[in-house]
């Protein structure tokens, strides 16, 4: 196909839609397609995206952000920013229950997003939003848009979008269609019910495209089509490339013919994009840049960059390890920041040891993180690796469980009462690392005692990925229960001295996994609950 992308280019060069001025445009038109990945487009039946990619300028490695779930990357690309500071980790996320306060708040309490910003600077601007999965309207604020369409199905949530263009003509519309990444989930990414769906998603595209033609609108309207993720198998939510990478296609006025964009995109650049060719100055919170190597006449003058860095990206996620070392790796969103560390628990500064290369752990320690880039330096990363003794005891017990098949998939907990364990066993922690494991759709219930040296209020702290549950005796203190990435909740309690019973149940619905266990006590001192402070379940 990407051969004969190569072929359409030459033919299509002669005839633009574009002018050659990159001059403030009347609309932008973004339509998202829930789940489409480059080889839905490079591999399906698209010829309207074929087109735009002639007649304009791709990318089939744009990258969405990580963890690749839906309610992150719709945000990041409305928001111009990363999880790290909108706060939305997860498809779980509602702004009055978020766990991840937003570094800057601007309408409702929420981050600026592109609607918000082009309400605050043109306040007479017309925005329409029409959208196919009710999700998407928990990531903006409904008081800044014209338009707040929730529809049902491709067909409706396009004629909409079209309606929209034609007699009220916005200056911003944004769409989002879900049907693909229904079909990735049904029968899997790349099947022939996904291309059949990406097809179905094309010919909605064609409707856009002819509506613009009709209007003779191309001189100034752009219209750029994405997506907030791709999939492996029947699921997303990982760190595969094919979960990550997302195309990225533009066209219209001022959009260069037939160019392939070789620097990196990531979704974030979207928001600020159109922010670009609304003529708007860009939120100096964002992170994204726009993407003016798709544009005939270059960068225009004047144009903000971001002045947010944002703290570095430690990786592996510490946790729990059973092995005797660990390397670690950090990262910063914005290239050419330099990073410093400390591994004594010290804040880091500009005179911290610079990384240069991985970090070799051999013993428990704590890394902190900060980054440094003219003049601005970043908020502090900070993570624990627990690396387990080979002899610790082993006083949690553990019954592992593993879902039916041919059943529908847990995406809650299970109602343990009514399983059977798969195999059960004695470990030293509550935690993933010493318990073998298939990959998905899997639970874990621990029972163990806690041991209590003072009596006081103690603060709970359960971290998982997805759901997990805390008990003390028979009362439930945490509820951290759902399909969802790396989400912390926390429950207090008045314990006295002594042995108390607990019990976390856990499962893995796919993507990745963790869960961690730490308390806080009357000295306000927050730690990993290690082997240590538990005893044998009677």
């Amino acid at each position: 196909m990407r051969t004969l992308i190569a072929l359409l280019l030459a033919i299509l060069s002669s005839h633009t839609l574009a002018s050659e001025s990159q001059q403030p445009v009347r609309t932008v038109i973004i339509i998202g397609v829930d789940g489409l990945s480059p080889r839905g487009v490079d591999e399906g039946l698209t010829p309207s995206m074929n087109r735009i990619i002639g007649q304009g300028s791709f990318s089939f490695h744009a990258r969405g952000v990580l963890p690749t779930s839906s309610s992150p990357n719709w945000a990041s690309m409305i928001m111009g920013a990363s999880p790290s500071q909108h706060g939305v980790t997860s498809n779980d996320w509602r702004l009055r229950s978020r766990s991840i306060m937003p570094s800057k708040e601007g309408a409702e309490g929420r981050f600026p997003s592109i609607f918000s910003e082009l309400r605050r600077q043109r306040p007479n601007a017309k925005i329409a939003v029409v959208y196919d999965w009710g999700g998407f309207g928990e990531l903006f604020d409904h008081s800044v848009v014209d338009v707040n369409a929730n529809t049902e199905g491709p067909e409706r949530t396009m004629l909409r979008a079209v309606e929209e263009f034609k007699y009220n003509r916005p200056d911003l519309l944004f769409v989002h269609i879900d049907h693909v990444d229904g079909a990735g989930h049904g029968t899997g990414w790349h099947t022939p019910k996904y291309f059949e769906a990406v097809k179905r998603a094309d010919d909605r595209i064609t409707e856009m495209i002819e509506a613009i033609d009709e209007a003779r609108a191309w001189d100034s309207t752009v219209l750029i089509v994405t997506s907030d993720h791709g999939g492996v198998g029947k699921s997303h939510g990982g760190q595969s490339m094919d979960e990550l990478e997302i195309p990225w296609i533009i066209a219209g006025a001022g959009i260069a013919n037939g160019r392939e964009i070789n620097r990196d995109i990531n979704t974030y650049d979207t928001a600020c994009t159109a922010a670009y060719l609304l003529g708007l100055t860009q939120h100096p919170s964002w992170i994204g840049r726009p993407v003016t190597e798709a544009m005939i006449s270059g960068p225009r003058a004047g144009w903000v960059d971001s002045a947010y860095l944002p703290a570095p990206r430690i990786s592996p996620p510490g946790a729990l390890m059973a092995r005797v070392e660990v390397v670690v790796e950090l990262s910063c969103e914005i290239p050419g920041a330099d990073i410093t560390y400390t591994l004594d628990g010290s804040e880091p500064t500009k005179h911290s040891a610079v990384y240069a290369q991985p970090i070799l752990i051999r013993d428990t320690t704590t890394i902190r993180a900060r980054a440094f880039m003219r003049g601005r330096e970043s908020r502090v990363s900070s993570d624990t690796y627990r690396l387990l003794r080979s002899d610790a005891p082993r006083n949690v017990r553990f019954e592992y469980f593993e879902a039916p098949e041919g059943k529908p998939r847990w995406e809650l907990l299970p109602d343990f009462r009514t399983l059977t364990p798969t195999r059960t066993g004695m470990c030293p922690e509550i935690g993933l690392a010493t318990i073998e494991k298939r990959e998905d759709q899997y639970a874990i219930r621990f029972t163990t005692q806690l041991r209590v040296d003072q009596a006081g209020t103690y603060m709970l702290h359960l971290k998982s990925d997805d759901g997990s549950r805390l008990k003390v005796g028979r009362r439930t203190i945490i509820d951290n229960d759902g399909s969802h990435g790396p989400i912390e909740e926390s429950g207090s309690i008045d314990l006295s001295a002594g042995l108390h019973t607990i019990i976390v149940e856990y499962f893995e619905d796919h993507g990745g996994e963790s869960l961690d266990l730490a308390i806080t006590g009357p000295d306000k001192i927050r730690l990993p609950v290690s082997f240590d402070r538990f005893v044998a379940p009677e």
